[in-house]
């Protein structure tokens, strides 16, 4: 955008999230001038945030840099600021980008305000949207672990000859299937992709056609869309489910699907929710050796189509036994440490007593884990502080610590007590169970949202739990490759890599079944 010399220059974007990810606020600003952002998006966040979110202060704000943690501040009043991991913003800042560069000329998802393109009519798209639903009914994201498990699809009748195609949405975020030429056009694409952060995003104006079946909500989708979906009474599944067709040109422009492009999107669609339907362990078939192909008849408007579909072979890997042994001890968090020095065993034994008690009646075995944790590390210090102080006071202490950690505290947590319930029940006096309970958190960097020190129940929905910072930005581990989740794992990063437990419980529930 122009700057105050009439130079271009990078606006300075500012975003209030909730732990979410959604927006709250936004404004954009001068990068010398941050102020010109940060205050008017902290007053949309707190007095007209946007929908679903609800007006009003926050009881905490995390920012990202000292910087923030400096500007911040003065704009809370009354709120506490800290520094530490924020959510990732991937979400955030691609519905940020449609929004600026429309404007009222603006018409809708790749510049267009209908799906009756080209030569489409309204029975081809009903059709469309019919295999599209019943595919979203089968959260293939939920069935294939990566992006990186390709399949490829082949239908003569339609001119399809080996694409190369991945389904995305393992992150959570946004959910489909993108179609390559082949599996050469996928590795080219990554390649790419992988270059956007040191080079700009104009190297990816180098990249192969493709095309995309995308899952939108209803909040993203321009009104002309909606309007035209409801008059004609397309099907739509229920849930972020409104289908929506991208046809990448290599300048990355967009090109107005036509009707040979959505049966060709709805062959696709068709026979994987076929495989799906057949495969009840489907990512099994890309642990090899041998090429997996299945071959239906898929309907596609008033005909059935035969359509071939399977696992890319470049894809299959041999299952390497010794490797499978390695990496299964990441895929749980690693069993918390309850050694104790011998000298303090009956100091422990006694400590652990009595909030073992407080754990029954109020509490629950993943609480009571932790305390046992907590006690533990606490006696393993040198010099140990449970050898000074009453034991009530340092039993109300961890309690309290751990209770503050994982939101004990709030009537909407179960379970839940109150602060004054620990006290009473230990004994001791409001000031005496805070101030232990601060020299617990001190000693054993014990916060909310601390990966070591939250519920295992919490874990998968902690937001901090998966965030790092790699390269300056700080990201969402789950949605970085295999090779690095299982290194931050390695180096204590993260409790364990969660590609790895999902394939893991994923293979335990289809022996059950």
């Amino acid at each position: 955008m122009p700057g105050d010399d009439g130079q271009p220059v990078r606006p300075l974007v500012a975003l209030v999230v909730d732990s979410s990810g959604r927006i709250r606020g936004s404004a954009i600003g001068h990068p010398d001038r941050p102020l010109e952002a940060l205050e008017p998006a902290i007053a949309m966040a707190i007095e007209e945030p946007q929908a679903p979110c609800v007006p009003g202060l926050p009881r905490r704000a995390v920012v990202a840099s000292s910087r923030l943690l400096k500007l911040v501040p003065p704009l809370l009043s009354g709120v506490m600021v800290t520094r530490g991991d924020t959510p990732r913003l991937d979400h955030a800042t691609s519905s940020l980008r449609e929004q600026m560069a429309g404007g009222e000329e603006q018409r809708g998802l790749g510049g267009l305000s209908t799906y009756l393109s080209a030569d489409v009519t309204p029975e081809a798209v009903a059709s469309f949207f019919k295999a599209a639903a019943a595919l979203y009914e089968r959260r293939p994201w939920q069935h294939l672990p990566s992006d990186g498990h390709l399949f490829t699809v082949s239908c003569a009748a339609l001119r399809i000859k080996g694409w190369a195609g991945c389904v995305i949405g393992q992150n959570r975020e946004n959910y489909g299937v993108i179609l390559f030429q082949s599996v050469a056009d996928y590795d080219r694409y990554v390649e790419l992709a992988e270059r956007v952060e040191a080079e700009g995003l104009e190297v990816m104006e180098a990249a192969p056609p493709h095309r995309a079946l995308n899952f939108e909500a209803k909040r993203a989708m321009p009104p002309a869309f909606l309007e035209e979906i409801q008059r004609h009474g397309w099907p739509v599944a229920k849930g972020d489910a409104y289908p929506t067709v991208m046809l990448v040109q290599p300048d990355l422009g967009l090109a107005p699907p036509t009707r040979a492009d959505l049966a060709q999107l709805e062959a696709v669609a068709g026979a994987l929710t076929q495989w799906l339907d057949s495969e009840p362990d489907l990512a099994r078939c890309w642990e090899g050796p041998s090429v997996r192909r299945r071959r239906f008849r898929v309907p596609v408007g008033a005909m059935k189509v035969p359509v071939t579909i399977g696992v890319a072979p470049e894809a299959i890997q041999s299952p390497d036994p010794q490797l499978a042994a390695e990496l299964a001890r990441f895929a749980e968090p690693a069993p918390r440490s309850l050694k104790v020095p011998a000298a303090l065993q009956p100091k422990v034994t006694s400590l652990l007593a009595s909030m073992d008690a407080f754990c029954a009646i109020h509490l629950n075995a993943e609480y009571r884990q932790l305390i046992h944790t907590a006690v533990a590390a606490l006696a393993r210090k040198r010099p140990s502080p449970l050898l000074g102080g009453r034991e009530p006071s340092w039993c109300a202490g961890v309690v309290h610590a751990i209770g503050s950690a994982n939101f004990l505290f709030d009537k909407s947590q179960t379970p839940h007590c109150k602060p004054t319930q620990i006290y009473a029940h230990f004994g001791v006096s409001a000031g005496t169970g805070q101030a232990h309970s601060k020299k617990v958190r001190d000693l054993l960097r014990i916060a909310p949202f601390s990966p070591h020190w939250t519920l295992p129940s919490q874990l998968d929905d902690s937001p901090m739990a998966w965030m790092l910072e790699v390269d300056g930005f700080i990201l969402d581990v789950r949605s970085l490759p295999l090779e690095i989740q299982v290194e931050a794992c390695a180096k204590g990063l993260i409790p364990y890599v969660p590609a790895l437990r999902d394939q893991a419980r994923s293979k335990a529930s289809n022996r059950e079944k």
